[in-house]
């Protein structure tokens, strides 16, 4: 397992590569405190740890670029945005995990 923290994004991203394709597990973070470490989930269900921490996102991509995801989020609330950026933020830690996955899946493209 590997983990990536996306500060600019406000998520942090488990990944369990394999031959052929990477599973993800996506979390919200709420706030990175002054020692380093990250505060997890939403308002009211707050986790300082990622092992307890709701998951935002779960999903896999492929070797040959195919991804699936799943919003975990909404089996709890409506995703929510206040604004554009909120919107694009989705999408880009999709698109990181996506370019995350041609550094860790070892047949990446290979046609396989």
């Amino acid at each position: 397992m590997y983990i990536q923290h996306f500060d600019d994004l406000k998520f942090s991203v488990q990944a369990f590569p394999d031959t052929h394709s990477v599973e993800f597990r996506v979390y919200d973070h709420l706030d990175k405190q002054s020692d380093g470490t990250y505060l997890y989930g939403d308002c009211v269900n707050n986790s300082d740890t990622m092992n307890t921490a709701p998951i935002y996102a779960h999903g896999s991509v492929k070797w040959d670029g195919c991804s699936n995801w799943y919003f975990d989020e909404q089996d709890r609330v409506m995703i929510h945005a206040c604004d554009k950026d909120d919107l694009l933020r989705l999408g880009k830690i999709l698109a990181e995990c996506y370019d995350w996955t041609s550094q860790l899946c070892s047949h990446w493209n290979s046609g396989v």
